[in-house]
């Protein structure tokens, strides 16, 4: 769906996301390197709340709206599929706050590639 022509998505982390690391410093490199790439994409826009912003709601879970038609919350084991007109404007209108909090563009990318770079020191760091 990334690459369909005519559909735009739109996807915001918060910097935290990006600085929690379920793995080692090169598994996190080949994360930053994806997201640059996912973000240079004409049909994406790729948004990040830096620390420096206060987030709008605190970030419970993860949620996917789709199409103005569905949203999809995620839980640690589960997530569910809503359609309820209210539920699903509520997400809407937290998702807008949301967006409005984040950076994209030039912004976006020159936070990334900061990260990136702190995560190429911790691999240094770590090399035997």
């Amino acid at each position: 769906m990334l690459y369909e022509p005519g559909r735009e998505s739109v996807f915001v982390l918060t910097e935290a996301v990006l600085r929690t690391w379920p793995g080692t410093p090169a598994l996190m490199l080949a994360q930053f390197d994806r997201l640059l790439a996912v973000e240079s994409l004409s049909t994406v826009r790729l948004g990040v709340i830096p620390w420096r912003r206060p987030v709008p709601v605190l970030p419970r879970h993860g949620f996917t709206l789709c199409d103005q038609r569905a949203v999809v919350v995620e839980t640690f084991d589960d997530e569910r599929v809503s359609i309820d007109s209210v539920e699903l404007a509520a997400y809407e209108e937290t998702f807008a706050r949301f967006e409005q909090a984040a950076v994209f563009g030039g912004e976006v990318r020159e936070l990334l590639l900061r990260v990136m770079k702190e995560f190429r020191n911790l691999g240094d760091a770590v090399t035997p």
